[in-house]
C-alpha cells in the first residue's frame, strides 16, 4: 500500500534514464512517488534516438518506452527558469546538463510546490559524477541510483511441509497459498525425510522432472536437478541459467548440449556464443584468423567436452564459436545456442541472439548478473531478461545459489 503521509518527488537527468529507466521505475512503482522530467531531458533523449551510437540509440528508445509506458508516475516540469538568476555566473548557460540543473535548482527551492514542510521530499537521480558535484555546490539533495543485482524470483520456490499440507498442496495446487508462475519449479521438503522432491508447476499443475539418463549426468542438488529438467525441455526453448560462480552452470549445460547432439539427436549442431569485449564489438586487433581471435574465450566450456561422447566424429563439425557481433541476420535451425557469460551483454544483444532462432531450436542464456563486467553495472541484460521473461510459458528459469566446487572457493562469494 501507498505511503500517503509522504509524498516522494525524484528528478531524474538523462543520464540516469538512459541507463536505469526500468529498474527506476521498477523501484518506484509501488510507493507515493512521481518521476520528474522536464523538457531538457525529452530534448536529449529525442536527440540520442537519431545517435549513430547504437547502444546510445537502444538506451534512448528504451527510456523513452519507459517514459511512455508509466504514465502515472509522471509528473512533467513545465516551468522555465531564467538562468541567470538560478545558477551562479560560473556555470556555462550552454551546457545542457547546466541547463537541466536550473529547472532543478528552481523547483528545489520552491517553497510553493515542494520543500519538507510540504509533506512533499524530492531529490535528484544521476550517474554523471560532474552532475551529482555541482548539485553538491547548490546544496541540492543528489543521489547515485545504484542497481541492486538481487533479482526476488529464482525461479523456484522451496516448501518445508507436512504429508497433509503436501496432500493439500496437489489437491488443488492453483488454490493453495503460494501463487506459482508458469514454469516455476517447487522444491518440496517433507518433514522428516531427508530428500527433496522437485516438481515444475505446467498448466496449473505441478509434474515430475524429466531428468536425463543419470548414467551421463547427475545433479548435485535438488537446484541442479531443477536445471537439468530444464535444460532436457524441448518445449520450452528459452532457458535462463543464471547463478552465482561454482553453482553448475556451465558444466550443465555444456554436458546437456552434448547429450542432445550426440545422445539423443535432438539438435544437428551447437553454438556457442560469448562477448568478448561487449557491446558486439569486433574482437580487436589480436593474431591470427576469426577462430584464433575467439578460441581462448571459450576455454571455460570446452573443459567439459567429454570427446569420449562425441563417437568419433569430428567435433568441429558439431560444435560452433562465434560472438554476436558477427550474427547479426542469421538464423539458427536445429541448432542448442548456449550463450555464457549473458551478465556481460545488455538487453540489445541478448535480443539480437534470442531473435536468431527457428523453431526447432533452443537458447540458453547462462550467467551471473552479479559478476558483470563494469560497462553493464548498471545496464545488466541478464538481469533485465529475467525480470521481463519470468512467467512466459516459453520460457524457463533457474537461479543457483549454492556453489559446490569447493570450501575454499565459497569463502570468495560474497567478498
Amino acid at each position: 500500500m501507498k505511503d500517503e503521509q509522504k509524498t516522494t518527488k525524484v528528478f531524474c537527468d538523462t543520464n540516469v534514464l538512459m541507463s536505469n529507466s526500468t529498474q527506476i521505475f521498477e523501484k518506484y512503482k509501488d510507493t507515493n512517488t512521481k518521476i520528474l522530467i522536464n523538457g531538457y531531458v525529452l530534448n536529449e533523449l529525442d536527440k540520442h534516438k537519431l545517435s549513430s551510437d547504437e547502444n546510445k540509440k537502444y538506451k534512448a528508445r528504451q527510456a523513452s518506452r519507459d517514459i511512455e509506458s508509466n504514465q502515472d508516475m509522471i509528473e512533467y516540469v513545465v516551468r522555465e527558469s531564467n538562468f541567470e538568476y538560478t545558477l551562479p555566473c560560473s556555470f556555462d548557460k550552454d551546457n545542457y546538463d547546466n541547463k537541466i540543473i536550473s529547472v532543478l535548482n528552481n523547483i528545489y527551492f520552491s517553497n510553493e510546490e515542494f520543500g519538507l514542510e510540504n509533506g512533499i521530499e524530492i531529490f535528484a537521480l544521476s550517474n554523471d559524477l560532474l552532475f551529482r558535484q555541482k548539485c553538491k555546490l547548490l546544496g541540492i539533495r543528489c543521489e547515485k541510483f545504484e542497481e541492486k543485482c538481487d533479482i526476488a524470483y529464482k525461479g523456484f520456490i522451496e516448501l518445508n511441509l507436512n504429508s497433509d499440507e503436501i496432500t493439500e498442496l496437489f489437491d488443488n495446487p492453483n488454490n493453495s497459498n503460494y501463487k506459482f508462475i508458469e514454469n516455476q519449479y517447487v522444491i518440496i521438503n517433507e518433514k522428516g525425510k531427508r530428500k527433496s522432491q522437485e516438481f515444475r508447476y505446467s498448466n496449473g499443475n505441478l509434474e515430475r522432472l524429466k531428468l536425463p539418463d543419470s548414467k551421463y549426468i547427475k545433479g548435485k542438488n535438488a537446484q541442479q536437478r531443477c536445471t537439468l529438467d530444464l535444460l532436457n525441455n524441448k518445449d520450452i526453448p528459452i532457458k535462463i541459467i543464471a547463478g552465482t560462480y561454482g553453482s553448475g552452470k556451465t558444466h550443465l549445460t555444456t554436458k546437456m548440449g552434448l547429450y542432445h547432439v550426440f545422445e539423443k539427436g535432438n539438435y544437428g549442431t551447437i553454438l556457442l556464443l560469448r562477448n568478448p569485449l561487449g557491446s558486439g564489438e569486433e574482437i580487436g586487433f589480436l593474431k591470427g584468423d576469426k577462430e584464433e581471435k575467439i578460441g581462448d574465450f571459450f576455454k571455460c566450456i570446452e573443459q567439459y567436452i567429454d570427446v569420449s561422447i562425441t563417437k568419433d566424429k569430428n567435433i568441429n563439425e558439431y560444435i560452433k564459436k562465434d560472438i554476436p557481433f558477427y550474427i547479426k541476420g542469421m538464423s539458427y535451425g536445429s541448432t542448442y545456442v548456449f550463450v555464457d557469460e549473458a551478465e556481460d551483454m545488455n538487453l540489445n544483444i541478448l535480443k539480437l541472439i534470442g531473435s536468431r532462432i527457428e523453431s526447432d531450436s533452443c537458447v540458453i542464456f547462462c550467467g551471473d548478473y552479479k559478476q558483470s563486467e563494469p560497462k553493464y553495472k548498471n545496464n545488466n541484460g541478464l538481469y533485465q531478461l529475467i525480470e521481463k521473461l519470468k512467467g512466459n510459458p516459453l520460457v524457463g528459469i533457474v537461479v543457483l545459489s549454492e556453489d559446490i566446487r569447493s570450501e575454499a572457493s565459497k569463502v570468495f562469494v560474497d567478498i
